[in-house]
């Protein structure tokens, strides 16, 4: 089966730019057209957190306006900037359950996927406290394998302006998947560039971001932090026979030219 994560549209209302410069809806747009047009078609698409920039009811208005055209199932995720209230509007199909965290579990065939909520309201950074880890108990299911979903990676990028927003309590989700053999990767958000790491023994991959890029800056400067315009991208998630193999993909596939 075929998963694709988008990550970090950060659409913006209509008539607006991100930063004055970005039209980020028109990229989102962009991206969600190349993955209709995948063949095959995803099973799936994950939109890995910060859907939108402000966390407004239009905003996420636009975002599942632009969605529409998939004829595939989506699921969204909370990022840092996003209102989980305002999102819980928005998307009441998305199956956020109870409680105050926008956490989902979906079954894909063999395949469970879970959708963790890294979030902290106001803050930039992200966490995996008691509240997490109590869904996570409730949600995984011992006897299937399992992708888990989170929009903060849970391990240092050497970016430094990044590792200051981080996610706080990696050490607690470490020692929980230490005794979840079930999980067999985990897929994060949040960084606007593809990383590959390990992380407490599993494969551990950042997506880019379909509209802008965090410049890899890894000189350790504390205000290392800054946006590119390198070529916004995805991932796509192939699991077969109980193994996963990841692919990034470019948006724009104009420069693709078949063998003769």
């Amino acid at each position: 089966m075929l998963i694709a994560q988008l990550s970090d549209p950060h659409v913006v209302a209509p008539g607006s730019l991100l930063y004055g410069k970005i039209d980020t809806g028109a990229l989102f747009a962009a991206a969600v057209r190349r993955v209709a047009r995948l063949s095959p078609v995803p099973d799936l698409v994950v939109v890995s957190g910060d859907l939108v920039n402000e966390g407004t009811a239009r905003e996420y208005a636009r975002v599942r306006e632009l969605l529409a055209p998939l004829p595939m199932p989506w699921q969204v995720m909370a990022g840092n900037h996003d209102d989980r209230e305002q999102l819980r509007a928005a998307f009441p199909d998305q199956g956020f359950g109870d409680g105050s965290l926008c956490c989902a579990r979906r079954m894909l065939g063999d395949l469970t996927l879970l959708f963790l909520d890294t979030t902290i309201p106001g803050e930039e950074g992200g966490e995996i406290a008691d509240e997490q880890l109590a869904w996570l108990d409730r949600a995984c299911d011992p006897d299937r394998d399992c992708l888990l979903f989170l929009h903060h990676p849970p391990f240092a990028t050497g970016i430094a302006g990044l590792d200051t927003i981080a996610c706080s309590g990696s050490a607690r989700l470490a020692d929980w998947l230490h005794r979840h053999a079930e999980v067999r990767a985990l897929a994060c958000g949040h960084v606007h560039r593809p990383i590959f790491a390990s992380f407490a023994g599993r494969p551990c991959i950042t997506a880019p971001s379909v509209a802008h890029q965090i410049v890899c800056d890894l000189s350790g400067a504390p205000d290392a932090l800054a946006w590119c315009r390198e070529p916004p991208a995805f991932l796509l998630h192939r699991w077969h026979d109980g193994e996963l193999v990841t692919h990034v993909l470019p948006v724009d596939e104009s420069a693709a030219q078949r063998y003769d």
